[in-house]
């Protein structure tokens, strides 16, 4: 098997570096292939991959005439395969036979290769950079884990460590003085797994994402300083810090760039949580200083690093090793006021109500059931249930909550009852809950027909008749909303294959179950009647002829959203331990997972004017999945090749509001030109002097401004716009103002 392997990987190579420029394509299947094949790594390829890299580094950096654009073309994919090659090859355990011989003296050539690569990173191509700095990254660990582990102290290995230790030294210089934002987006990552790596884990029961730390390393190791280590890592910690850039040239600094350094510090936090009030007072106040003046951040900056900021904050203070330092993260998101955190917390309110009023329900069932007593004497309360103690309740994690409540609704609330499951032997109370609820509708409907009779009521009578109907759904719907159990998402490390896949397996069925419980519910609520004249202030009636409110429907929609997110965070999770894929083709469950929710979701699509808040929230939900699953796909999207991803989910939703929108705006525009061009008529027709520019309609520059990520390909389709004269301006204004108001898109 190694020999065929091995002829396919020289074949692939040779038609790769034959071709002019090297193909790509081709150099990334070679590096699939070897992955799947180390043993090819340490044959023949590592020298391939180390002399492709090392060549490209002499070139650049000799003489001037050998940096044109053509050799540029030609050196750069070569040199950054090789440093795929090798850092696939340096950073996984290598055979046993090769620990002490082999390993190593790869390990050095590879070190001594990074060392020459940044001792020049002017005059080097930025992409090889980047990735000479993401390979030491990820050396890093790997080394230091094998100090420790090794039962023998071997010079080999000594040498490694002290070279691995002068080339961080070079990469933390380097953070200080490099100005380039998409280089200090590498140099962040390295700066959080130092800050990591060397520091101590606070308490046994924190996050075990990171299982290596300063608490591995012997007080007596023959060449290693946990004193130097320590304060290297406070050092990478301050120096995260200052990359946060100053109020003075905020404008010039990339957005993906500061949101990718809040991120890290974020997770820093979250991995070494005594960290917390240090580093979130001085993100905080970054944060508060750049966003008071107008003149340090365009709109769309504020938006998209309020937006970051918030829900990175509000994930970090629902996990439960947090609880320690709630009080600082909810002062932080008081002072942040995001949109997340405010539905977060009424979404905890309505489940404390919900609570007290199970508990008052079973309070009074257990009375009724009581035998007969003494009327003196004290009566028998029952005590709570597990779980049902409010001072004892601990809220689950805020985004796993939400995303959970959906799909473990019961049957009888998904069909909008305003009633728990009871017992099969609760004969009595199940008869009374239904003819209280056979008498509501009863009177519901008793109430429905008097307003149709009575034409002549005042209308403040019926506004107010209405706001009541209204207030009532409303409550029934969040009933609806509420989840029994919280759920929560097991550790993947601690499961089995099988677990792990069953596990995605159930979270595929979950999404399913609740995107057609919710499609049933809208049906289900669908109104009965119509009042036309009401207005009421909290009343919205959408495009597909549901009359309700609308904030607990957007609710009911996002926590669906997030359903969806958490069914990739589990499948991502359970890739990354090591379990196998779940299909992902057109006959699995995945596809009709995304039937499902397209479904469900098509009143945003029918009214995209009324719906463009939910529009947004739901894209950037999907996004910000993206970016916690993966978030190197999230800063390439375009490389995606997959249907059956969040990507692709995102993608087709934003192309979808897009169409809907540009269509939206291209029918006002028409509209608004016609009744300009009535109005400029006089009643015999006689033409009068021209009239004042009609202001343009701005949902569609409002979209390419606030969307997320936005496909370059999307903006051919405003080309309809200039396709027509009433409709041209639109056209021309809209990309004018965009690409002043948005220029990275362009």
């Amino acid at each position: 098997m190694d020999g065929d392997a091995g002829a396919q990987a020289e074949k692939l190579y040779t038609e790769a570096v034959h071709e002019t420029p090297p193909n790509r394509n081709k150099l990334d299947r070679l590096v699939d292939l070897l992955c799947d094949h180390p043993r090819l790594l340490y044959d023949s390829f590592f020298a391939k991959a180390h002399e492709a890299a090392g060549i490209a580094v002499d070139i650049w950096h000799g003489t001037g005439d050998m940096m044109s654009d053509d050799n540029l073309l030609i050196l750069t994919p070569p040199a950054l395969w090789g440093w795929t090659v090798m850092e696939e090859t340096v950073c996984h355990a290598p055979p046993q036979e090769l620990r002490e011989t082999r390993y190593p003296q790869l390990a050095q050539q590879f070190l001594e290769l990074a060392e020459q690569t940044l001792a020049h990173p002017d005059t080097t191509p930025g992409p090889v950079v980047r990735r000479t700095i993401q390979a030491l990254t990820r050396f890093w660990p790997e080394i230091i884990n094998a100090c420790i582990s090794l039962k023998t102290q071997s010079p080999a290995w000594r040498q490694l460590y002290e070279a691995m230790l002068q080339r961080a030294d070079s990469l933390m210089q380097l953070s200080e003085q490099s100005d380039d934002p998409a280089l200090q987006m590498h140099l962040a990552k390295f700066l959080e797994t130092e800050a990591t790596i060397f520091t101590a884990i606070p308490q046994p029961g924190g996050s075990s994402r990171s299982t290596l730390s300063l608490d591995q390393l012997p007080d007596s190791h023959a060449y290693i300083s946990k004193t130097a280590l320590a304060t290297r890592g406070e050092r990478a910690r301050q120096q995260l810090l200052r990359l946060l850039p100053s109020s003075d040239h905020m404008r010039l600094c990339n957005t993906s760039f500061i949101t990718a350094t809040i991120n890290s510090i974020v997770y820093l936090m979250n991995l070494r949580p005594q960290f917390c009030d240090q580093l979130l007072e001085r993100l905080i106040n970054w944060y508060v200083v750049t966003n008071s003046s107008e003149q340090t951040m365009t709109h769309l900056q504020s938006v998209v690093i309020g937006k970051t900021l918030s829900i990175a904050l509000l994930q970090l203070y629902t996990r439960r090793y947090m609880g320690a330092y709630s009080e600082v993260l909810e002062r932080a998101l008081d002072a942040l006021n995001g949109p997340e955190w405010v539905r977060w917390q009424e979404q905890q309110a309505r489940e404390r109500e919900r609570r007290q009023r199970q508990q008052a329900r079973q309070r009074s069932q257990a009375r009724r059931q009581a035998p007969d007593e003494d009327p003196h004497s004290t009566r028998w309360v029952p005590a709570p249930e597990d779980g049902q103690d409010e001072l004892a309740y601990q809220p689950a994690p805020g985004a796993d909550a939400e995303l959970g409540a959906i799909a473990t609704l019961p049957s009888s609330e998904a069909a909008g009852q305003k009633r728990t499951a009871h017992a099969d032997d609760d004969d009595d109370e199940e008869k009374q809950m239904m003819l209280l609820e056979e008498s509501a509708k009863r009177v519901k409907l008793g109430e429905e027909e008097k307003m149709k009779k009575k034409s002549a009521a005042s209308e403040e009578e019926r506004r107010q008749t209405a706001v009541d109907t209204d207030q009532e759904m409303e409550a029934e719907m969040q009933v609806a909303l509420q989840s029994e159990l919280p759920f929560e998402l097991p550790s993947m490390d601690e499961m089995t294959t099988d677990a792990r896949q069953e596990h995605v397996v159930e979270a595929i069925r979950r999404v399913v179950s609740g995107s057609e419980r919710v499609r049933k519910f809208i049906e289900h609520k669908r109104v009965l009647h119509s009042v036309d004249t009401v207005s009421g202030p909290r009343l919205q009636t959408l495009a597909n002829g549901l009359s309700t409110n609308s904030k607990v429907l957007e609710d009911s929609m996002v926590m669906l959203v997030r359903l969806v997110t958490n069914c990739y965070i589990v499948f991502f999770e359970a890739s990354r331990t090591g379990g196998s894929p779940a299909h992902m083709g057109a006959s699995s469950q995945w596809n009709k997972m995304h039937e499902c929710v397209e479904g469900v979701l098509q009143s945003i699509i029918d009214a995209p004017r009324t719906q463009y808040g939910l529009a947004m929230i739901m894209l950037y939900e999907l996004w910000m999945s993206i970016v916690v699953t993966d978030p190197e796909l999230a800063r390439t999207p375009e490389k995606s090749d997959s249907e059956y991803t969040v990507l692709a989910l995102y993608l087709r939703w934003c192309e979808r509001i897009f169409d809907a929108i540009v269509a939206c705006s291209m029918e006002a525009a028409s509209q608004q030109v016609e009744k300009a061009a009535s109005a400029a008529e006089t009643a015999d027709g006689a033409a009068v002097v021209p009239q004042q520019q009609p202001e343009h309609d701005e949902l569609l520059l409002e979209f390419i401004k606030d969307v997320p990520y936005l496909p370059l390909a999307l903006l051919s389709k405003v080309e309809a716009c200039l396709k027509s004269p009433s409709t041209a301006a639109l056209g021309f204004v809209t990309l004018e103002r965009a690409i002043e108001q948005r220029p990275p898109i362009f």
